[in-house]
C-alpha cells in the first residue's frame, strides 16, 4: 500500500509539475516545454565583460544586434579589446556616453563594424542610433528557405532602398540551410530582423537552439522613428496560449506606459488562412482569440504573417493581416510567368503603415530550392514540374 507521506508527496509533485507547466507553458508538435530563458545578452571574455540591449553575444568576440538601435554597457575592460558587432544599417550613428574619457575606434565593413576599445572605464555605454526620425521603408518577406532564393530577396529588398528586412520565418526547408541563411543574413547588405519559422522550430526534432545562438529571441520588441515592431513567436503551438515568453512579454507591454504611435506585430503563422479550404494558421487551443484580444489591448492594428507561400491581405477580427510568403517564388513556377510579390512598407510618426506590393523579379535561375520539386509533385501539377525540370537541366548544361 502507498502510505499516507509517500501520497502527500506525490501530489505535490503532480501539483508544482502543473504550476510549472502553467507558467513556463508546453509547446506542439515535438512536445516539450517553452525553452528556458536567452542566456546570450552578456559577453565575456578574457579581457571584458559587455551587457548587452536588443543584441546577442554570438561568441566570445561578436555580437549580433537583434533590433536596429542597439546598445553596449562595459562592465569590465583590461587592456584593450576589439568585438565585431553585425547586423547593423549602413547609416547608424555610434554615440559614447562615458562618466570618464574613452579611447574607441570604429571601423566599418558592410552591415558590420569593428569596434577597438582601447581605453574605456566601467559604466561606458555605446549605442547605435538612426538618423530616421521622420519616418522610413521597410521590406517584409518570409518563406524564402535559405538558398539562392533567400539570396535574391535581399539584394531586391536592398535595391529597392529598404532601412531593414523583416523575415517572416521559414529560411531552413533541407539540410545545410539554417547555416547559409544565417551566413546570408549576416552578410546581407541591409539588416535582417527574423521571426521564427516552424522549420527553424523542429525537423525531426527540436533545433531552436541554433535560432536563439545566432539570430536571437523568438519574442522581441523595438521600436523606431514613432513606430513599434513587436516580434512574437508562432513557430509552433502553446500551451496554455499566454504562457512562455510570448506571454511575459505582453505583460510586460501592458503593464508599461501606453504606446501612441502605429503597433505592427511580425510573426510566421497567419490567424486565419488566406487560401479558401486551407488550413495553414495558428491552431493552438484558443491560442488565435488570446492573441487577437492581446493586440486590442496593446492598440496593434497589423499582423504581418508568412507561412503560406502566397501574398494576400484580411481583415480578421479587427486586425489587418497581410500574408507575404512568396519568397520561394512558387507561384512563378505554378503560372510559369514572374507573379512573386515583396512587400515595401513605410512609416511615420503618428501614421499608420502604408505598404505597397513590388514585382520580386526573381531570375529563373535563382528558383533553385529542393522544395520546388515536393510541391509541384503533390500538386499534380505535371506540366510545371516538367518545365522546372527541364530549366534546371538547361541551367547546369549552360
Amino acid at each position: 500500500m502507498i502510505n499516507r507521506r509517500r501520497l502527500l508527496l506525490g501530489g505535490a509533485l503532480v501539483s508544482t509539475l502543473g504550476v510549472y507547466s502553467h507558467q513556463r507553458g508546453i509547446r506542439y508538435p515535438w512536445l516539450s516545454f517553452e525553452h528556458s530563458a536567452l542566456a546570450a545578452t552578456v559577453l565575456s571574455s578574457d579581457q571584458l565583460d559587455l551587457d548587452l540591449r536588443d543584441a546577442i553575444a554570438v561568441d566570445s568576440q561578436t555580437i549580433r544586434a537583434t533590433a536596429p538601435e542597439p546598445s553596449i554597457l562595459i562592465g569590465r575592460l583590461e587592456g584593450s579589446a576589439s568585438v565585431k558587432v553585425l547586423n547593423l544599417a549602413n547609416n547608424a550613428i555610434l554615440k559614447i556616453d562615458a562618466s570618464a574619457s574613452a579611447d574607441i575606434e570604429e571601423e566599418v565593413d558592410g552591415t558590420a563594424r569593428i569596434v577597438h576599445i582601447k581605453r574605456a572605464s566601467q559604466g561606458t555605454a555605446l549605442k547605435w542610433s538612426l538618423p530616421v526620425t521622420d519616418g522610413f521603408e521597410f521590406a517584409v518577406m518570409g518563406d524564402t528557405g535559405g538558398g539562392p532564393e533567400l539570396a535574391w530577396t535581399l539584394k531586391r529588398a536592398h535595391e529597392l532602398g529598404a532601412q531593414f528586412l523583416l523575415h517572416l520565418g521559414d529560411f531552413n526547408y533541407n539540410q545545410g540551410e539554417y547555416d547559409s541563411g544565417i551566413e546570408q543574413f549576416n552578410n546581407a547588405k541591409l539588416p535582417c530582423y527574423v521571426a521564427i519559422g516552424n522549420h527553424e522550430f523542429h525537423d525531426g526534432g527540436l533545433i531552436y537552439d541554433k535560432f536563439l545562438s545566432q539570430i536571437g529571441p523568438m519574442n522581441q520588441v523595438f521600436e523606431l522613428a514613432g513606430t513599434r515592431f513587436i516580434n512574437i513567436d508562432t513557430a509552433v503551438d502553446f500551451l496554455p496560449a499566454y504562457s512562455g515568453h510570448r506571454g511575459a512579454l505582453f505583460n510586460s507591454l501592458m503593464k508599461a506606459e501606453p504606446f501612441n504611435g502605429e503597433q505592427i506585430i511580425f510573426t510566421h503563422r497567419p490567424l486565419q488562412d488566406p487560401k479558401p479550404h486551407d488550413d495553414h494558421e495558428i491552431h493552438g487551443l484558443g491560442e488565435v482569440d488570446w492573441l487577437v484580444r492581446q493586440s486590442h489591448k496593446l492598440g496593434v492594428s497589423t499582423f504581418l504573417c508568412g507561412h503560406v507561400h502566397h501574398s494576400a491581405e484580411l481583415e480578421y477580427q479587427g486586425l489587418r493581416q497581410i500574408t507575404v510568403g512568396e519568397g520561394l517564388g512558387y507561384e512563378d513556377l505554378v503560372l510559369q510567368k514572374p507573379v512573386a510579390k515583396i512587400m515595401m512598407a513605410s512609416v511615420e510618426p503618428h501614421k499608420k503603415l502604408v505598404h505597397r506590393w513590388v514585382d520580386l523579379n526573381m531570375p529563373w535561375s535563382e528558383h533553385q530550392n529542393p522544395i520546388h520539386l515536393r510541391q509541384l509533385k503533390s500538386g499534380n501539377l505535371q506540366r510545371q514540374l516538367e518545365w522546372f525540370m527541364q530549366l534546371q537541366k538547361n541551367m547546369k548544361t549552360a
